[in-house]
């Protein structure tokens, strides 16, 4: 054995001794002295038996705390389906109840465009003020369970600002007219980032609101640049929002009392919902307002360079008080009253129009050779409203315009995709007639 290899023995030897005599230094200052070989015996035993015990109630805690996780488990899972059974419960009847309610708007409209006594003229004003204010909660109601059930989806893409604001200024513009107030809005030739369903639906609640809080002056909608960014905003000249609302005004059924002679038929959903979208999104809201003075509502949108493919034209608003006086069309949809009222709207605009409920019957009644025009309701008994008018248009270009109370993304592509216009229900008279209005010029 060499000088090496005893050294490290040496220093094995070292090491254990240091370890022995600490566990020797342990055991006697310990807190129990054990004074013979029995009673560390029992004092083995008795800890024993304390680590069993509290193995057993550690097992016990564990198996409790398993059952409570499934069944938070089986909870989360019926709220989802809950969630889910709501949103298709709310998707179907909506659409029920978008029907006659489609039909009742088209019929005021009819009857508001005849020549009536002043007595007359009010119950039909007051008839279609009825009428707005329960398809508005109609559709907050729908909004807000899609967004809570988290099955709106975004489709994000590079798009003109200019489309969305031309087409809010012609909804808008006679509504305020209708409220007595003046509206204005700045174009804008910029492109954002965005999904324009949702935008124009956060935007038309900042309109709704600022149209039902202001009761006298204005309101304006404007876009302008700031950095990279793009502030969509509308100005009214309401009575303006204390700075302790500000802070709770976008939460669900938070209400602030306005001192109008307006009924209020809100549920305090609007900014909500406008939250909500904005969140999808990814855009930020914001608001500033001066008590007395009013208010401006934004959003603001990430700027992109203009798209590389080439972008459909704008279509210009013309005069709505024009006659259609020469267009032939064609409505297939498979609800008496929805005919009946397009019938009687349509041909007092001047056009001439053909109702059918199914194809078949359309066939028997038109030779399609002569139109200038097809609607197609999206839900028909056998077959889409896309497919019937595929199929009655293979051998020919014909302008098809699809209507549906279905606001979803998928629809909206495919209608696009097929070369279609959309328009969703309940129709505005306005948009409806703008669109007939464009074909015909």
């Amino acid at each position: 054995m060499n000088k090496l290899e005893i050294a490290k023995l040496q220093s094995e030897n070292a090491k254990l001794k240091k370890i022995n005599a600490s566990l020797i230094q342990r055991v006697e200052s310990g807190n129990l002295q054990i004074a013979n070989p029995y009673s560390a015996f029992e004092h083995s035993v008795t800890l024993a038996e304390q680590v069993r015990e509290r193995t057993v109630a550690l097992n016990n805690a564990l198996d409790k705390l398993n059952a409570s996780h499934h069944e938070l488990k089986i909870a989360n899972a019926k709220t989802e389906n809950a969630n889910l059974s709501k949103t298709k419960f709310l998707a179907a009847v909506s659409h029920d109840l978008l029907q006659p309610l489609n039909a009742a708007r088209l019929f005021s409209t009819t009857l508001a465009e005849q020549t009536l006594s002043d007595k007359s003229a009010r119950l039909v004003e007051s008839l279609t003020q009825s009428l707005d204010d329960v398809e508005s909660l109609l559709r907050t109601l729908i909004d807000i369970s899609k967004l809570d059930a988290g099955v709106v989806q975004a489709d994000i893409h590079a798009m003109s600002v200019s489309r969305i604001l031309v087409q809010l200024n012609a909804e808008y513009d006679e509504a305020a007219k209708r409220a007595g107030l003046k509206f204005k809005y700045r174009p804008c030739d910029a492109f954002v980032k965005s999904d324009p369903q949702l935008l124009i639906r956060l935007l038309r609640n900042f309109l709704t609101n600022a149209i039902r809080y202001t009761p006298s002056g204005g309101i304006l909608l404007s876009a302008r640049k700031r950095g990279d960014h793009l502030l969509i905003q509308v100005w009214d000249t309401g009575q303006g929002i204390s700075p302790a609302d500000q802070r709770v005004i976008f939460e669900e059924f938070k209400r602030i009392e306005h001192h109008s002679n307006r009924t209020d038929r809100g549920l305090g959903l609007g900014l909500s919902i406008v939250d909500k979208i904005a969140t999808v999104l990814g855009h930020k809201v914001s608001v500033r307002s001066t008590v007395g003075v009013g208010s401006v509502f934004s959003v603001e949108l990430p700027l992109v360079s203009q798209p590389s493919y080439r972008l459909e034209p704008t279509m210009p608003f013309s005069d709505l008080t024009q006659p259609l006086t020469g267009l032939k069309i064609a409505l297939v949809d498979n609800d008496l009253a929805i005919c009946e009222a397009m019938q009687g709207l349509i041909a007092h605009w001047g056009a001439s129009i053909t109702t059918a409920m199914d194809s078949a019957t359309l066939l028997d009644s038109v030779d399609l050779s002569t139109l200038d025009m097809l609607i197609v309701d999206y839900h028909l008994d056998d077959e889409t409203g896309i497919d019937l008018a595929e199929r009655l248009t293979l051998n020919r270009t014909l302008p098809v315009l699809v209507i549906t109370a279905n606001y979803s993304n998928e629809l909206m592509n495919q209608v696009k995709a097929a070369g279609y216009r959309l328009l969703n229900k309940p129709i505005k008279p306005l948009q409806l007639r703008q669109i007939l209005q464009q074909l015909l010029s």
